[in-house]
């Protein structure tokens, strides 16, 4: 059934219940969910909760290359700090960085360290690596998907320092620098068309929580051109484009959409209520609820927080609830196990809204 209720509101056809995408890191709620040891078995542990949540998608990116493997080959250096995030899934920190200037990032070209395979090879391995998470995750629906639509190849291979000095001082090399790493990028899209997916997450962060990194003009010069021709690609084929940001993308959401977006996954430093009421008939919205209240509020403000998102974005048939980011081990465990219960008992669709 969750597969199933997964596509009725990517499709925005109305379902017994809203849906809910979650993406948990928490070992301590995984452990006693699952009855599993994450830190063993993090797959199944991971599987065992999703099923027992009644959970409907997964969070799933995958690149056949990532901007750190092309650092370490530069001689950058990479630690792990298991106990920052989550016990059983370590966060990964940079500790160098190699560029000294800004021509080190105007000049680089990824095509000189990056092997590039056939549009064909790759749409082989994706599928395989899709069909592989899509066996573990029989009950849910598992996207493709795609942490670097274009932005985010510059800014975890550079950092932002690196890239706002970049395009300030020649706007016109780098924008060909943005260019050849979307050429990277539209390899990747044209092969995700190739697979059998029905949605695809379309990760770029292109904001902080005060707003986008650039102004609206900025973006309709380097990189909102290449969403378009990239989410083409996928959209030809029938498969659902969600967008994907850290921060809050409200001030350019509509131009995210003229780009072809045929949904967004925001953070609740986004306005949710006018993302909803502008978007929600049409739109697929993901998340609205807010980590700091799950974090640091009362049983009565988890309860709220739920009540709220439900309230505002609920009614429409495209709407998963959801936490932004994702659920780390510092979430009070009781909290979560609120969160999850007023989820089900508020989430039915026959209420259409939380109760007063």
């Amino acid at each position: 059934m969750c597969y199933e209720r997964a596509l009725s509101a990517i499709y925005l056809e109305e379902a017994d219940r809203i849906a809910q995408m979650e993406v948990i890191h928490h070992t301590e709620f995984v452990a006693k969910i699952s009855g599993i040891d994450p830190k063993r078995n993090p797959s199944e542990a991971l599987r065992r909760t999703y099923d027992r949540l009644d959970l409907d998608m997964i969070w799933f990116t995958h690149d056949f290359i990532h901007p750190w493997h092309i650092a370490k080959k530069m001689g950058e250096r990479f630690i792990t700090t298991p106990h920052s995030w989550s016990k059983f899934l370590p966060t990964i920190w940079r500790v160098t960085y190699t560029i000294n200037s800004v021509e080190d990032v105007l000049e680089f070209n990824p095509f000189e360290v990056v092997d590039i395979p056939s549009v064909d090879e790759l749409a082989e391995y994706f599928n395989q690596v899709h069909d592989k998470a899509q066996s573990l995750f029989k009950n849910q629906l598992v996207p493709g998907g795609t942490y670097l639509t274009c932005f985010m190849w510059p800014l975890m291979l550079f950092g932002l320092k690196w890239v706002v000095k970049a395009s300030f001082y020649d706007p016109r090399r780098f924008k060909r620098l943005i260019d050849r790493f979307a050429q990277i990028s539209l390899l990747q899209f044209r092969a995700w068309a190739k697979t059998d997916i029905k949605v695809f997450i379309s990760h770029d962060d292109i904001c902080s929580t005060q707003g986008p990194f650039f102004s609206p003009r900025w973006f309709k010069q380097y990189i909102f051109p290449w969403y378009e021709r990239l989410w083409k690609e996928l959209k030809s084929k029938g498969i659902v484009v969600l967008f994907c940001s850290d921060g809050n993308i409200t001030p350019i959401i509509d131009e995210v959409a003229k780009a072809g977006a045929d949904g967004f996954i925001i953070e609740e430093c986004c306005d949710l209520e006018y993302i909803a009421e502008r978007y929600g008939n049409d739109k697929v919205i993901i998340g609205g609820v807010d980590i700091g209240v799950i974090t640091y509020g009362s049983i009565m403000d988890v309860i709220n927080e739920v009540k709220r998102c439900i309230r505002v974005a609920g009614p429409y048939p495209g709407y998963f609830i959801n936490i932004s980011g994702s659920i780390p081990d510092n979430v009070p465990l009781s909290n979560l196990e609120v969160y999850f219960r007023a989820c089900k008992r508020y989430g039915l669709r026959i209420r259409h809204s939380a109760p007063p």
